[in-house]
């Protein structure tokens, strides 16, 4: 345990470590290899976004939201992100039910994000909007038969073969990088020498 009781400089409503660097999303690499049965965990988590990005923003001005830290995403761009996205998530699921054998690329340049004005767009739309979506998602997926869930096509991007199980897993796994992004962002806009720039 540390003995460095410093305190630390007030960062707005969470407090954490900025010392380790999130790793690239592009950089990640996944072994799919999670039993059938940890599907309903899996879910849970995909269920739970809506309100882990809820209590993430608790507390902090709508004007710190829209901000970008050192020109990147600001907190509600990163959480519109996650709701733009349904439209992909939604694809691909109809493209493993349908048996096609490559799912469709995601725009890696994130165009839709980009152009999507949600600096604009106040936090609690955004939020609706993700919970909507990504309820809406999740009942499609809680219907499915473990021959469904099963299921398997190419991944573009990461060159692998994934089933409908792995690709929770993996829309999973991209939403707690974007969460960790949004907190890395309301912790960064709190110390003074930060460079910041609120979006237009």
């Amino acid at each position: 345990m540390s003995d460095d009781h410093r305190t630390k400089p007030a960062v707005g409503p969470q407090e954490g470590d900025l010392s380790i660097k999130l790793v690239a999303w592009t950089a990640r690499t996944f072994t799919f290899d999670l039993p059938l049965g940890a599907f309903p965990a899996v879910l849970e988590r995909l269920r739970g976004t809506p309100a882990r990005a809820t209590e993430l923003i608790s507390g902090a001005a709508e004007n710190l939201l829209s901000m970008r830290l050192n020109g990147k995403w600001s907190v509600k761009e990163h959480l519109g992100h996650l709701a733009d996205l349904g439209t992909l998530e939604e694809l691909r699921l109809r493209e493993f039910l349908s048996g096609a054998a490559i799912l469709s690329a995601a725009d890696m340049a994130n165009r839709v994000t980009e152009a999507a004005g949600h600096n604009q767009v106040p936090m609690a739309h955004l939020l609706k909007r993700l919970r909507s979506r990504r309820f809406d998602w999740v009942r499609k997926l809680e219907a499915l038969t473990e021959e469904e869930i099963s299921r398997t096509a190419l991944h573009p991007r990461l060159q692998q073969p994934m089933r409908i199980l792995d690709f929770a897993y993996f829309v999973a796994e991209h939403d707690d990088h974007h969460l960790a992004q949004a907190r890395h962002t309301i912790l960064g806009l709190g110390r003074p020498t930060t460079t910041r720039r609120t979006q237009s």
